[in-house]
């Protein structure tokens, strides 16, 4: 079964950011340009969205490669799709903790034992990964030379210029190039970026608009456009059309349950809201007319309350499908038509959805001739190929 950590690096590796400090000059949040054939993000986009639209998955998957990047048992803690590369990371002090395959046979490029991997992004020649309590780092997507590094850091996102990301503790937004600290701000939360608008998803939800020299970060914290109020953690903001799909959690399996909330993106006016009790609740993945997100009850020693379920949800929030389920943690990810389901149980660890039915398509498990048991960690469909992560620190390649 994936651990808590690769759960938590899942949902939140898209990333921290907020915005404050001292900046001489605007700050623009960009727009990372995306492709069928790439999975540059851990939610493919800035949106979060999680959704490669233009990518096709095969019925009939047939495993072309498998590489052991660490002992059994570690999770993938990052997983992203070049045009010719793959890259994975994993835990510090072990044989393989990132290392850079290459796509069409799974050979290794190259390789650092030294890394601690929960999250990365792959810009187009730069490789960055994070880690809670550890450091930042770039490196060289052909060589992997260490380009920079900064200390801590477990949530990102990639804007094509910048990185953000964050813990507990604070956010900061880096320069892609060198490294050099933008600014900072104290304070929990996930984010995305969307026409030129950060929303930060904390307590509640914020958005800030983009820096220019007339509006700069100077001291303190900029005015935010708008704030949504909230309890409890927030979760990763999931832009869909005009509106912004976020939770909150105070601790897993309250009783006051965790919310899926449906918020303007114009003002933050709450549109509709979901509460499921005692209960873990993934961040969306968008496809087309529907936002789709699993329900999970119970966790290792801790005591079921209720049953687990996939649910698709329209734009008004009213309930499409729901699909009871085996699984208690999954990764979520969409290609084309297609929802794909990386679950934690052993003989339906891989499963195709169809979005507008919940039908399952086809399933098959993840183990190898090495393991006996497997669950997925990380999901990154490209077009015509299938990259998964899975939780004893394999990386499969299907086509």
């Amino acid at each position: 079964m994936p651990s808590r950590r690769a759960v938590l690096a899942t949902g939140a590796a898209t990333g921290l950011a907020a915005v404050a400090g001292c900046l001489s000059s605007g700050h623009s949040f960009g727009t990372l340009e995306t492709d069928s054939d790439t999975w540059r993000l851990s939610r493919y986009d800035p949106q979060n969205t999680g959704h490669n639209a233009d990518a096709t998955v095969p019925d009939d998957l047939e495993e072309r490669w498998r590489v052991e990047i660490d002992s059994p048992g570690r999770d993938v803690g990052g997983l992203a799709v070049g045009e010719d590369l793959v890259v994975a990371g994993s835990g510090e002090e072990t044989s393989r903790s990132l290392v850079a395959l290459e796509r069409d046979d799974g050979s290794v490029r190259w390789e650092d034992e030294d890394a601690d991997v929960a999250a990365l992004a792959l810009g187009d020649e730069t490789v960055y990964t994070t880690a809670e309590g550890r450091d930042v780092t770039a490196y060289d997507l052909e060589t992997g030379e260490r380009s920079w590094s900064t200390l801590y850091g477990t949530w990102f996102l990639f804007d094509g210029g910048a990185l953000y990301r964050g813990d507990d503790a604070g956010v900061t937004a880096y320069d892609a190039d060198s490294g050099d600290e933008r600014w900072r701000i104290s304070g929990y939360g996930a984010s995305a970026i969307e026409d030129g608008r950060l929303l930060r998803g904390n307590s509640g939800l914020t958005a800030y608009e983009s820096a220019t020299e007339s509006v700069r970060f100077d001291d303190g914290e900029p005015e935010p456009r708008w704030e949504a109020s909230g309890r409890g953690h927030g979760t990763v903001p999931v832009v869909w059309d005009e509106r912004v799909l976020t939770g909150a959690h105070p601790h897993p399996f309250d009783n006051e349950g965790q919310r899926l909330q449906a918020h303007r993106l114009e003002d933050g006016e709450l549109e509709w809201e979901r509460e499921f009790s005692n209960a873990r609740v993934t961040s969306p993945v968008i496809v087309d007319d529907r936002a789709l997100f699993h329900v999970g009850r119970g966790d290792r020693d801790d005591a079921s309350d209720g049953t687990n379920t996939l649910l698709a949800v329209d734009r008004e929030g009213t309930v499409d499908w729901e699909l009871e389920t085996e699984w208690e943690r999954l990764a979520l990810a969409a290609a084309g038509e297609t929802l794909l389901v990386g679950g934690d149980t052993d003989d339906d660890a891989l499963v195709a959805i169809d979005p507008t039915s919940g039908e399952r398509r086809w399933e098959r498990d993840l183990q190898g001739d090495s393991v006996q048991v497997a669950g997925a960690a990380m999901l990154a469909p490209v077009d015509g190929e299938l990259f998964v992560g899975t939780g004893h620190s394999h990386v499969v390649a299907y086509g």
